[in-house]
């Protein structure tokens, strides 16, 4: 008989906050702060404006969507993407037109732009990724604004051959991710910060893999390992059929992940990944298990794995085709 099986329903929360504070020129030496930013295990410094009290924005659910979609492409099929357009933009609608603030790596004066900072930490088990996107403007430019865009791209390496030195950095488009309506007005005499929180809270360690890398200024970057079939060597699905040692890099058989659905519902992103093997002979319940060794640039390896089984509908029966679904849902607020 054939049997489907619900691997797990996940919801990982994707959450924005921003504010916007408009300082007199003569401030600027006291306002930045020096903060204490972590990765992990590893601690690194950044020149920050203050980012307390952070006030709610809107979360571009058909944008994040869009990136979704393309960051998990580049993990399972490795594809490109990239339109050319910096990795971190803020466009401001002002009285006259638009202003774009792209991507640079500090703050500086007399110029315009968005610096990116990155802290990924655990709570209770799983992670939280948390994206600063400071965008500044410390020119005499004046003007005033009703809405501010937050666009955003993630970023991979894409590496084809394992063990030879061949990296290949792959990119997603830059799409609109968040966006808000706090009006201001930037006068010649003052300096415009804008902080930007996006957060990824509630990630599982096996569901790293999936959960998009955005362009930052440590260069944390998800490794694509590719296999010699064209499989994801990071993410592996077993299925035990009775006969095999049914652990992570056991003899069970096993496949990759060969395709997705993306779509929106209720305010949430869902991606769904259909798994389906032979089990030989057969077997006499469903059991699969789901394992990831997530690798990145500049952080250690992560490892995860969930599991999940289910007994035929009619006792004593056989299951010789193992059908599942792993159901991830990106829940905005």
């Amino acid at each position: 008989m054939v049997q489907k099986l619900v691997l797990r329903n996940e919801v990982v929360k994707v959450k924005g906050r921003v504010k916007v504070i408009i300082i007199k020129k003569d401030e600027f030496e006291k306002f930045l702060q020096l903060r204490k930013l972590r990765i992990l295990d590893k601690e690194y410094e950044a020149l920050m404006p203050p980012i307390d009290s952070l006030q709610k924005n809107t979360i571009d659910v058909n944008g994040l969507s869009v990136l979704l979609q393309q960051f998990v492409s580049m993990m399972i099929f490795n594809k490109g993407y990239g339109n050319g357009l910096p990795l971190a933009q803020m466009i401001l609608t002002t009285q006259s037109g638009t202003i774009t603030f792209s991507y640079t790596s500090n703050i500086t004066i007399n110029s315009q732009g968005v610096t990116v900072y990155l802290q990924i930490f655990q709570e209770n088990g799983n992670f939280v990724y948390q994206y600063y996107y400071v965008g500044f403007d410390t020119t005499n430019a004046s003007y005033s604004t009703s809405e501010v865009d937050l666009y955003a791209g993630a970023q991979i390496n894409g590496m084809y051959n394992p063990g030879i030195p061949e990296t290949i950095i792959s990119n997603s488009n830059t799409v609109r991710i968040a966006y808000t309506n706090i009006p201001f007005v930037k006068t010649s005499d003052s300096y415009l910060f804008i902080v930007w929180l996006i957060e990824f809270q509630n990630i599982p360690p096996y569901l790293l893999p999936f959960t998009p890398t955005l362009y930052n200024n440590a260069n944390v970057r998800v490794n694509n390992l590719q296999v010699p079939d064209g499989r994801n060597s990071s993410i592996t699905v077993f299925f035990n059929n009775g006969s095999c040692n049914f652990v992570c890099g056991g003899n069970c058989p096993s496949t990759g992940l060969s395709g997705f659905i993306t779509f929106v519902q209720n305010n949430s992103v869902i991606l769904e990944f259909p798994l389906t093997n032979s089990l030989g002979s057969g077997a006499s319940n469903l059991e699969i298990l789901l394992c990831t060794n997530t690798q990145f640039s500049n952080i250690s390896a992560i490892s995860g794995y969930v599991s999940s089984s289910l007994s035929p509908p009619v006792s004593g029966a056989t299951v010789y085709v193992a059908l599942a679904t792993l159901t991830i849902t990106y829940q905005v607020s």
